[in-house]
């Protein structure tokens, strides 16, 4: 792939739920590694149905009619479902307007941000505990011990949402999809 070429690119892209009703249509943009790009609407507009569509987790009920969502050089859309794993979280990383969308409330931060790193990066358990603790400060959690042992219901929305983000960073995506990430901040 050229450093010119878009490292996203979203080409007509239509949605619509299964008796036909149209909820995103003819949706084109482009994103260049290094580039920040905001999509920018209404409430209600497909803002987040936009970015859910491109990482290709449409709620139930919703499919894809037409487009395109090319991810350096390979067309996301004509993926399996285990090259869409293979993509999410490693090399494109989603934040969720809600955090407890993202966090399970049975598992400690700590230990859903160490399964990250060594899923996706390998990591022996001492150094994922390590590097999910850097994590957690690098997202602006100064108590970053006490919330890696906490578990979701015990923090602030904020922190919560702090958690989430240095989850998303966890493995250096090539691409990070924001969705309000400062809304519980």
């Amino acid at each position: 792939m050229n450093r010119q070429d878009p490292l996203l690119k979203v080409q007509n892209l239509s949605v619509a739920l299964s008796d036909g009703l149209q909820l995103l249509q003819g949706v084109s943009f482009e994103v260049r590694a290094g580039e920040t790009f905001a999509l920018l609407g209404e409430s209600g507009s497909g803002k987040t149905l936009t970015a859910l569509a491109t990482v290709r987790l449409l709620p139930d009920g919703v499919r894809f009619q037409e487009g395109s969502v090319w991810f350096a050089g390979g067309d996301l859309l004509k993926l399996p479902a285990s090259g869409m794993s293979r993509i999410r979280g490693r090399r494109i990383a989603f934040i969720f307007q809600e955090p407890m969308t993202s966090l399970n409330p049975v598992l400690t931060v700590g230990r859903q941000i160490t399964e990250v790193l060594k899923l996706h990066r390998g990591l022996r358990r001492k150094k994922a505990r390590s590097d999910a603790t850097a994590l957690l400060e690098r997202a602006g959690l100064e108590d970053s011990q006490r919330v890696f042992e906490a578990y979701p219901h015990e923090l602030s929305g904020g922190m919560k949402q702090r958690a989430v983000i240095a989850m998303a960073l966890a493995c250096s995506p090539d691409l990070l999809i924001a969705d309000e990430p400062t809304t519980a901040l």
